[in-house]
């Protein structure tokens, strides 16, 4: 996999989780294509996660 597309699916993953942490709804996911959806729906979940641990 190369770098840059790394970098973008990375980037997507991090905003998915600053999203989640300030409590926005998964469907306000900016991303179109599969692959940095995934990634940012993976932060999401992630941030959901922790929310509730800290809860």
């Amino acid at each position: 996999m190369k770098r840059q597309k790394r970098d973008r699916l990375e980037r997507a993953q991090s905003r998915g989780y600053q999203a989640g942490i300030i409590g926005r709804s998964k469907e306000f996911c900016p991303y179109q294509s599969v692959d940095a959806r995934s990634h940012w729906l993976g932060g999401w979940r992630q941030a959901m996660e922790d929310r509730s641990v800290m809860a």
